[in-house]
């Protein structure tokens, strides 16, 4: 009877204990952002930007270098300020490291309708345009099954 009162309980504190460990990670990590145009830009391998962009961090100092190839556009070992502009090169790597550990690798691209398109839309709407498609054949072939199978009842 004692087990059933202390397993329940003993649930709880793993879970509690959990919850202020994530909490507690969570602190001490940081953030960057990007911004064009305005507006919050999604991080992703192919990122679509402005002729200008900034990134903001929470981090105490990051390490950034944007570079194509072997031409290095910007490059700054120890960021200390939370703000930097920088100006859009299209193909262009963005390298952003914290504590030798990288954060966002992503390449640039210039905003034109065919790059959002191709890189901005494309991968977020993929996954929903799929999912919907998938959802409505799958919804006639029950369809087609419960009426081919009318008369014995299988499905």
């Amino acid at each position: 009877m004692r087990a059933r009162k202390y397993i329940p309980l003993s649930l709880l504190f793993i879970f509690l204990f959990a919850c202020l460990n994530v909490n507690a990670q969570d602190s001490r990590e940081g953030f960057v952002w990007i911004i064009s145009d305005n507006k919050l830009v999604k991080q992703s391998e192919n990122i679509v930007l402005d002729n200008e962009f900034y990134i903001f961090h929470s981090y105490d100092y990051i390490s950034v270098k944007y570079y194509r190839g072997n031409e290095t556009f910007f490059q700054r070992d120890k960021q200390v300020g939370k703000l930097l502009s920088l100006t859009l090169h299209d193909g262009a790597i963005l390298e952003i490291k914290h504590n030798n550990s990288v954060i966002l690798k992503t390449i640039t691209h210039k905003k034109t309708i065919s790059n959002t398109l191709k890189y901005g839309l494309g991968v977020e709407f993929q996954r929903s345009i799929i999912s919907i498609i998938m959802a409505f054949v799958v919804a006639i072939s029950v369809n087609i099954a419960y009426y081919y199978n009318l008369e014995r009842r299988i499905l």
